[in-house]
């Protein structure tokens, strides 16, 4: 039965109380999600550029999510439900119990929270289970984002030393000094089962992280860099074109963006008083895509997505442009990528900055339409990108 008055240090007795069956399951719980998590985290992290590796980052987060939320939940019921009294030992022993304890509850609060921050800096919304998104706290910033990414890196390395502390004390305790303070956080009435399972569970989870170290540096020595063709001189030639151009798609339900930056025109003519005559002839590089990490920048270039090497530039091209009843303008043209021509028509406004033409407008396209991506990739990624542009033109 769990005390209902605070103990400390000096409270220590031979036959401490046993803990509360719903700390003992926040307990396990959270144990079995810090160890798969971390292994998880070890594992992803040297992957190359895949859907699963996507996946394995989500589910690395839902994890971290999860600890965060029953840790929170663990501390309110620590707080209305006091530990038992600590078994009799040395001062030093119950100081270094009580500052384990603290580390781990800072740590499990710390640890996902970091790596929220880290995700939103690198431009990554966590969306819990794929259905609520988490609100970034902090914009895109990829110098933050490798920051935050260290400090998360080290910050669990931190976990799991004190977490082998954690787990070698109370196997101590059980199997050398035969005392109760393993047993009191073991569902049951007694018996030399759980402690066994208790052990077996201890030796199993770090066994499982000596092995993931192991497989991470094969795979490290095994992997090698796919050499991708990038092409800056698909736009040559053409007018260079100042502003933003940008894709936004849905990876697991989490809204991802990609910005090209390299792009031009070799024909861009636009009359407000008569729009019928427009036409444009738009250039973009598509090895210029940048989604901020360098693995997944050469991931599309390759043949399934961008193809880069034999097809280095997307075309748009159109010469039937019509005002719409709200004021603004829709140009029907082809959309050339890969290779690939399709129907496009692409809605847009025309505004005035200090003398400078400005375009701003959107279109939905379709991955599949253009053979971007393979199967494998289905499953990860939405099919519908919406390409959004603000290009400024200078005056003549």
């Amino acid at each position: 039965m769990t005390s209902t008055t605070p103990h400390h240090a000096n409270d220590a007795v031979k036959t401490p109380g046993r803990y509360h069956a719903v700390a003992m399951s926040l307990h396990w719980l959270i144990a079995i999600l810090i160890f798969g998590g971390f292994c998880l985290g070890v594992f992803m992290h040297e992957l190359p550029a895949s859907a699963e590796k996507l996946q394995y980052y989500s589910w690395h987060k839902w994890a971290g999510v999860t600890v965060f939320l029953l840790a929170v939940l663990r501390a309110g019921w620590r707080m209305t439900h006091p530990a038992p009294p600590l078994v009799a030992g040395a001062r030093w022993e119950h100081v270094a119990a009580h500052g384990a304890h603290v580390a781990l509850y800072l740590l499990m609060l710390a640890i996902p929270l970091s790596g929220w921050l880290h995700s939103s800096a690198a431009g990554y919304q966590t969306v819990y289970f794929g259905v609520l998104p988490i609100p970034d706290l902090i914009g895109k910033d990829k110098a933050l984002s490798e920051l935050l990414g260290e400090i998360h890196e080290v910050l669990n390395f931190l976990m799991l030393g004190v977490l082998l502390l954690h787990a070698g004390a109370a196997l101590q305790h059980h199997w050398l000094r035969r005392d109760e303070v393993l047993r009191r956080m073991l569902p049951g009435s007694g018996g030399a089962v759980m402690p066994l399972l208790a052990t077996a569970f201890t030796a199993v989870a770090f066994a499982g992280v000596a092995a993931v170290f192991v497989a991470e540096d094969e795979g490290e020595s095994a992997t090698a860099t796919a050499d991708v063709a990038t092409s800056p001189e698909a736009t040559a030639g053409a007018a260079v074109l100042a502003g933003d151009l940008t894709a936004v798609f849905r990876q697991m339900n989490v809204p991802v963006e990609g910005r090209f930056t390299r792009f031009s025109a070799t024909t861009l003519v636009f009359d407000a008083a008569a729009p019928e005559q427009s036409r444009a002839d738009i250039r973009v590089d598509t090895a210029s895509f940048d989604l901020g990490d360098e693995d997944y920048n050469a991931e599309v270039r390759k043949k399934e997505w961008f193809d880069t090497a034999t097809a280095p530039e997307a075309r748009f091209v159109s010469d039937r442009v019509q005002r719409l009843a709200d004021g603004r303008y829709q140009a029907d043209g082809t959309l050339t990528i890969k290779n690939i021509a399709q129907p496009t028509t692409v809605v847009f406004s025309v505004g005035d900055d200090a003398g400078r033409t400005v375009y701003s407008g959107e279109a939905t396209l379709s991955r599949a339409a253009f053979q971007i991506g393979d199967a494998e990739w289905n499953d990860v990624l939405d099919d519908a990108v919406l390409v959004r542009f603000k290009l400024t033109v200078p005056a003549p």
